[in-house]
């Protein structure tokens, strides 16, 4: 007899879920443990320690259909294609690249677009990347936690110049800009569209597809492949902390907000000094 093929709904197995989890979500734990009052059985932990009133699974969408490798192959393309081909394009008319207001926008237009490809494929659910509301106070305590993240990383990039004696950073072009309305839209675009963008495909996409095989494999992975797509640079162990954080929050919260709340908080924590800099 064969399983399922991949993205198939599967019929439930009549036995009850244990505590906290879900058939699709990895191991079933032992049974018999007590929820703790004012939660419901299968609520996760919330950041604020308040269980939220349902547990959806990762990845899924409404009709069982899930995120697996097509989608996150097709995703990964479809970013590349998209920062190279318009990118290409850009140097060809003008001789140059863009400044940093048009390479935050190819950023944010090659991430949106990966997702849409992505999720069309297949799932075509917006739940399925984590689009789900949460209470003001656990997406506040994300402002903290992006904060927090982006004070660390002015550690860890000297450590990282200390070990590897590297200066360099690829991404400094983006804070090259000058004048009122390119502030506005570096700030826009870099502190707020990009790292929406990114959540969706690293987070949602890419968590969301290693998500089968575990937490530990689906953050390893997706976070590995967030620091990456930013460069082996100053910022690498900064970016994959933050990666990692944010997929912990989504495997917590099982929304895509807070991961975008601290993604948000922690760039905007740069623009701002900058701008006060300059």
């Amino acid at each position: 007899m064969t399983g399922p093929a991949e993205g198939e709904a599967t019929e439930p197995s009549g036995e009850p879920a244990a505590i906290g989890t879900t058939p699709a979500d990895g191991p079933t734990p032992k049974t018999g443990t007590t929820p703790a009052a004012g939660t419901t059985p299968d609520a996760p932990a919330g950041l604020n320690g308040v269980g939220l009133p349902e547990r959806p699974r990762i990845g899924v969408g409404r009709d069982g259909r899930r995120l697996g490798w097509i989608e996150f192959v097709v995703g990964a393309l479809v970013y590349v294609a998209v920062q190279v081909g318009v990118g290409g394009i850009a140097y060809a008319v003008f001789g140059h690249l863009p400044g940093a207001p048009g390479l935050l926008a190819i950023s944010a237009a090659s991430a949106f677009a990966a997702v849409l490809v992505a999720v069309a494929l297949r799932v075509r659910t917006p739940g399925a990347l984590g689009l789900r509301r949460l209470p003001v106070r656990t997406l506040a305590l994300a402002v903290g936690l992006g904060i927090g993240v982006w004070l660390l990383s002015r550690v860890l990039i000297v450590v990282y110049i200390t070990i590897t004696g590297d200066h360099s950073d690829p991404q400094q072009s983006l804070t090259q800009f000058a004048g009122v309305a390119a502030a506005f839209w570096v700030v826009l675009l870099g502190g707020l569209v990009v790292p929406l963008g990114e959540e969706l495909l690293f987070r949602g996409v890419g968590y969301g597809s290693m998500r089968r095989y575990g937490p530990v494999v689906a953050t390893i992975v997706s976070s590995l492949v967030f620091a990456v797509a930013h460069g082996f640079n100053v910022v690498f162990l900064a970016v994959l902390v933050l990666a990692v954080l944010n997929a912990v929050l989504y495997e917590r919260t099982r929304s895509i907000w807070p991961c975008f709340v601290t993604h948000a908080s922690f760039n905007l924590c740069s623009f701002v000094i900058l701008l006060l800099l300059t």
